[in-house]
């Protein structure tokens, strides 16, 4: 299924739940005073919500705010309580180890828990048409590695996980405004509904596998 927006995925999870937002500030402070930062959204509809993030200043600045974030690594936190919902939005493309994370959220989660996590979606028109106009795959600087559904599928079974969904969000017109790639947002739209698998985000909601 294809989703406007990855909050429009994630609300049906999360609504009265005990959250975990991992990497929730989404790379500076800039971010969290927009109307679609996804951890303000998940505020406002989960029952409680701990968020988790590396940057110590923004971490600060956001308490001094209201919000409940603490300064951690989702490679090694170690939190003392279990969660009913954790949520990882497209930040696992920017960790070192995979392994290592998973881990944690496995140590966290609770045992009827869900695991929701996002993250760029490289088969995706526009990345393809960079690829023909500069030459390369054009990706964000802090990026490790992507992610096709084929490969989460392979580590998040690996790691203990057992998938339940799998969607898609169509959120490529955010990363690309300018002008000369206005063009392609009809086509973008088609190839999108014949095929979500074009998407720019791929969204999977995973529990613990019973095995």
């Amino acid at each position: 299924m294809v989703y406007k927006n990855k909050y429009d995925w994630i609300v049906k999870y999360i609504k009265d739940k005990k959250v975990l937002d991992l990497g929730c500030i989404q790379h500076n402070i800039d971010k969290t005073k927009k109307s679609n930062w996804l951890h303000g959204k998940i505020v406002k509809d989960a029952g409680s919500v701990l968020g988790v993030d590396y940057l110590k200043d923004e971490v600060i600045a956001l308490n001094k705010c209201g919000y409940n974030i603490i300064w951690a690594d989702v490679e090694t936190m170690k939190l003392e309580n279990k969660y009913e919902v954790i949520v990882a939005g497209d930040i696992i493309e920017h960790l070192s180890n995979f392994g290592y994370f998973l881990e944690r959220v496995k140590e966290h989660l609770d045992s009827k828990g869900i695991f929701l996590l996002t993250t760029p979606n490289p088969v995706n028109l526009f990345r393809f048409l960079r690829q023909l106009y500069k030459g390369y795959c054009v990706a964000h600087p802090e990026h490790t590695c992507w992610f096709t559904e084929q490969v989460i599928k392979q580590l998040m079974e690996k790691h203990g996980f057992e998938i339940i969904d799998i969607g898609y969000v169509d959120d490529s017109y955010q990363y690309n405004k300018n002008k000369r790639w206005w063009f392609f947002y009809p086509l973008n739209y088609i190839l999108c509904r014949i095929r979500s698998a074009f998407c720019e985000t791929i969204c999977v909601s995973m529990k613990l596998s019973q095995k």
